[in-house]
């Protein structure tokens, strides 16, 4: 079967893996429309084989793979992100084999909607991390709905990704003025072992057009958020200041 990738590629980042060069995978499409999704240029797209960045190029697989190993002296680790990656199984999971083939590590930025797809990667050993996008307590599930743009069943389907085992987890909130639910997230990840990563909302790339007027949270204002959660264990801040950094 031909695989058609719709997406682009970032031949080597630093700042999508703490301590590691990778290369990052975006896939265009998500089922979540976030109000405050920093990413949503990779989800306005109706037909997934007609690529964003490629002007209605599709894309063979192959051509991602090709760029991965002109990447591989540079990198440790491909990061698979979006959009959503795993609304796209088939392409995910060949792209995250061929990585491993080559001796990378592999990260999947996630809004855990599909922990059924992320626990068949784990099976099958091709994923090592899991970034795991949390938008509000998931013992909330209005609010969650409401944040992702009115998807039901957000809540539970993160948190049944959260429980998933065999893999290490990083969660990540991303925080602005008026989306502020850190201290309830932390309660939820309470006996989890995981990191957890606050990360600084930039407001004008928001979809939102309210949020967008609004001021960033300061690291400063970054720091005392993650302080006031000190009965986690591993917690760092990522701000455009200072990139990130551990603060418990």
């Amino acid at each position: 079967m031909r695989l058609i990738f719709s997406g682009i590629i970032i031949p080597v980042s630093t700042i999508d893996w703490y301590g590691r060069s990778v290369s990052v995978v975006f896939f265009n499409g998500c089922n979540f429309k976030c109000l405050y999704c920093s990413n949503n240029e990779f989800i306005k797209v109706t037909n997934r084989l007609e690529p964003l960045f490629k002007r209605g190029c599709a894309v063979d697989i192959e051509e991602i793979e090709n760029q991965i190993l002109d990447s591989k002296v540079f990198i440790s680790a491909v990061v698979f992100s979006g959009g959503e990656p795993t609304a796209h199984p088939g392409e995910l999971e060949h792209l995250a084999e061929f990585a491993k083939k080559q001796g990378l590590l592999v990260g999947i930025e996630t809004n855990g909607y599909y922990p059924e797809r992320l626990s068949r990667l784990i099976e099958k050993k091709l994923v090592d991390k899991i970034f795991l996008d949390i938008k509000a307590t998931p013992y909330d599930a209005q609010r969650y709905s409401m944040i992702t743009g009115g998807v039901d069943d957000a809540a539970e389907h993160a948190l049944r990704s959260l429980n998933l085992k065999g893999v290490d987890i990083e969660v990540r909130t991303t925080v602005f003025r008026s989306f502020d639910d850190v201290p309830g997230i932390a309660k939820s990840l309470t006996g989890h072992d995981c990191t957890y990563v606050i990360q600084q909302g930039i407001p004008e790339y928001a979809p939102d057009e309210d949020l967008k007027k609004e001021k960033p949270l300061t690291r400063d204002e970054m720091i005392a958020l993650a302080q006031s959660i000190s009965f986690l264990r591993d917690i760092r801040i990522r701000t455009r200041e200072r990139g990130e950094e551990k603060i418990i």
